[in-house]
């Protein structure tokens, strides 16, 4: 059997390049990559800014009663520096001329005609110079870089509305097994509710993939074979096989795939959970044959899936924690490599890792509590300092 080193080597050699990039809106843009660097066309802030609801005054102005001058309202040029002995009702963003002061309306006291008294000395500290955040040229994004609602806000401020990002894989998903029934039906004896569409769904939504066609089928091989040539006519970039990959009379994932023109890279793999793991190409499209099970179709996603989904992205790879196993976790050993679902802190300076207990692969109590897989090497037993791989939350 392949090691789960080999086999992510496997998968890096046969996605050498990442996706090719692409311009989209910037409300389609969450999660992608940026693949260009962006820099600020202009000083921001573009001019002297106020940073609050108050008064504009002469640098020199002292404490005292002062003539109060017409408001001035936000979204206007700046206006003329008030002479000494007057001020200017301004408000927060409003533009500012060089050379200013303000103070806040909370330091003041309103007067009779038009006069208000300034309880303490106005400060230029309060105005938010032009280029203080940054200046034109500079980079404020850099690529490969993923893009997160602030960074979105960013490209906005800079009036970025289309940038190149690379385009999302098509994963199309097929889920096997005649004993799964949708969620909202109540099985009947021998059934049970399908819970890998759900999860790989939703894994792929918190992950920069397009999800363009998902199916379920039972395990007769005529109808896997259909719903497998209808999944690639969707040009999948990526195609997910819940369920048979393993050796079973109704397994018929890896003979339907060769029979479709794939060639079979790699049919187990010695890691637990998920050891019948397929790993499949035709042309430039790679699928994976996942165990059934839940806890493996979990583990197998996070340790290959997303290495695919990485190189496309042009990712680095995931990096691998170093944490503190709790004292006292019982943690069984085994001849293949282990990958056990944990729950991951930073206690200060350092991580913990808590083992979470699992009966088998078919086991999902442990997922809703599981954010880190923890890596057991085959044959050995668990000591800290642990390695542990986040997973998605």
């Amino acid at each position: 059997m392949n090691t789960v080193d080999q086999v992510l080597g496997r998968i890096d050699s046969l996605i050498p390049h990442p996706m090719k990039s692409e311009r989209v809106p910037l409300n389609q843009c969450i999660h992608r990559i940026l693949r260009e660097p962006i820099q600020a066309t202009e000083d921001h802030p573009p001019f002297h800014r106020s940073s609050i609801d108050g008064y504009l005054t002469h640098p020199n102005q002292t404490p005292g009663k002062v003539r109060l001058l017409p408001a001035r309202l936000s979204g206007k040029a700046a206006p003329t520096l008030p002479s000494l002995g007057t001020v200017l009702r301004i408000y927060t963003g409003s533009s500012l001329p060089s050379g200013a002061a303000l103070i806040m309306q909370e330091d003041t006291r309103v007067l009779p005609d038009q006069e208000i008294e300034l309880l303490r000395k106005p400060s230029p500290s309060l105005i938010r110079p032009q280029g203080s955040h940054a200046r034109k040229g500079d980079t404020l994004l850099s690529s490969p870089s993923l893009l997160n609602p602030g960074s979105l806000a960013l490209l906005a401020s800079l009036g970025i509305t289309k940038p190149k990002v690379s385009r999302l894989p098509r994963v199309a998903h097929l889920v096997t097994g005649a004993e799964l029934v949708d969620p909202s039906t109540a099985p009947q004896t021998g059934e049970i509710r399908d819970s890998n569409s759900i999860m790989i769904h939703s894994l792929l939504l918190s992950y920069p993939a397009n999800p363009i066609w998902h199916g379920r089928v039972g395990d007769d091989r005529q109808g896997f074979a259909q719903s497998l040539t209808e999944a690639l006519r969707h040009k999948a970039d990526l195609v997910l096989l819940s369920g048979g990959s393993s050796v079973g009379d109704q397994d018929h994932t890896g003979s339907v795939l060769e029979e479709l023109g794939f060639r079979i890279l790699i049919r187990q793999v010695a890691v637990r959970p998920g050891k019948p793991l397929i790993l499949a190409q035709k042309g430039e499209t790679l699928a994976f044959g996942l165990p059934g099970n839940p806890l493996s179709h979990f583990v197998c996603f996070h340790l290959f899936v997303r290495r695919a989904l990485d190189r496309w992205a042009n990712q680095p790879e995931r990096p691998i924690l170093q944490a503190e196993l709790i004292p006292g976790a019982e943690l069984k050993n085994d001849p293949r490599e282990t990958w056990w679902p944990c729950r991951l802190a930073n206690r200060t300076s350092t991580f913990t890792a808590s083992p979470i207990p699992w009966r088998d692969s078919s086991d999902l109590s442990c997922l809703a509590q599981a954010n880190g897989l923890l890596r057991i090497p085959a044959g050995q037993e668990a000591r800290s300092p642990v390695e542990v791989l986040p997973t998605i939350s």
